[in-house]
């Protein structure tokens, strides 16, 4: 991991081109590296496929503006509708030996046809949120206090433009979405931007991918176990991790999911502080997708990029002291976009 850089994330009306090239020309000059250099790029944006959204096209143009893409006949571009999406691509061309040198990155905004789907997917979190309430006894108050966490952290964030602090009563007084989630439980829709370089060799001091593991969402107990052997380690050894919150009940399946607690004992943690900033294994020190907002095209790019900051000890009042191991939990669409069709990306850095 030689460079890193991320946009900050709000509802401000810049166009994919813009954030884009923002994040490759910061990503590219934090690794000291020229474009030509680079051997190949992945791309992750909400609308691929056969006919590209137009988001996916002026993510393009912003490559273009940076001399990245097809536009010189020779570097593969190779696009796909989730950020994580994206960095498992280039981490594998570069652990194969295919590539010594590419550019992962994700950018998108708020769009119409994202915010139309918003509906039924507010649907689908609700009922996953009540399922999950059901199965472990968390309460409504307790979604509250992972929402006040990750807005109290976000708060702190630069790149969480609109993050503010929120009081776990401001949170239950929000607007009833689809109960038990309130506005202040669900992460909003955004724009922004994120990108790193991996590159085959690099000095000491730069973050290594320990593991990188993507499989289909339902089999995420058994892609975090893949995720700890690959990198020959165990959920004992984290120090931080950003993990998926799209809503507050996600990141309490999350810490179960990822065998940092038993199941059913995702809440507890939250009321213990264990996962706070100061607390013995700190979650979403960005302020996560409640925070930054939610962005398929980007948001997995965006953990990895606290990620570096975590691991190189540069987030300032963000930081966790002596963080050496750190995990990226990210879900989004494949490219066939359906529900049957969602993925995890888990991939676990180290400083060593």
């Amino acid at each position: 991991m030689v460079g890193s850089a991320m946009t900050r994330f709000g509802r401000e009306g810049r166009t994919p081109a813009d954030l884009a090239h923002e994040a490759a020309t910061g990503a590219l000059a934090a690794a000291g590296r020229e474009p030509r250099e680079v051997a190949a790029v992945f791309v992750g944006c909400r609308g691929t496929g056969s006919v590209p959204s137009a988001d996916a096209l002026s993510v393009r143009l912003g490559l273009r503006r940076c001399g990245l893409g097809r536009n010189d006949g020779r570097r593969p571009e190779h696009v796909t509708a989730a950020g994580a999406h994206a960095f498992h691509l280039g981490w594998r061309a570069i652990e194969s030996g295919l590539h010594d040198l590419v550019l992962c990155l994700g950018a998108e905004r708020l769009g119409a046809a994202a915010a139309a789907e918003d509906t039924a997917a507010l649907v689908r979190r609700g009922r996953a949120a009540r399922r999950y309430m059901a199965a472990s006894g968390a309460t409504v108050e307790q979604l509250a206090r992972v929402a006040t966490k990750n807005h109290r952290q976000g708060a702190r964030n630069p790149s969480a433009g609109s993050a503010c602090e929120v009081s776990v009563q401001a949170v239950l007084d929000s607007d009833v979405v689809e109960w038990p989630l309130t506005r202040l439980m669900v992460a909003p829709r955004a724009a922004g931007a994120a990108a790193v370089v991996l590159a085959s060799r690099a000095g000491s001091g730069a973050p290594r991918v320990r593991a990188s593991v993507l499989a289909a969402a339902r089999d995420e107990p058994r892609a975090a176990q893949l995720a700890y052997a690959a990198a020959g380690l165990g959920p004992e050894d984290v120090d931080c991790a950003e993990v998926h919150d799209d809503t507050a009940a996600a990141e309490l399946e999350a810490y179960e999911a990822l065998q940092l607690v038993p199941a059913g004992g995702g809440h507890e943690l939250v009321d213990t502080g264990f996962t706070a900033l100061g607390g013995v294994l700190p979650v979403n020190m960005s302020g996560g997708l409640l925070s930054l907002g939610e962005l398929d095209g980007a948001s997995g790019l965006a953990q990895v990029c606290e990620l570096v900051r975590q691991l190189g000890a540069g987030a300032g009042v963000r930081q966790v002291p002596g963080a050496r191991v750190a995990l990226a939990h990210s879900r989004g669409p494949g490219n066939a976009g359906g529900e049957a069709d969602r993925l995890v990306a888990l991939t676990v850095l180290s400083s060593d």
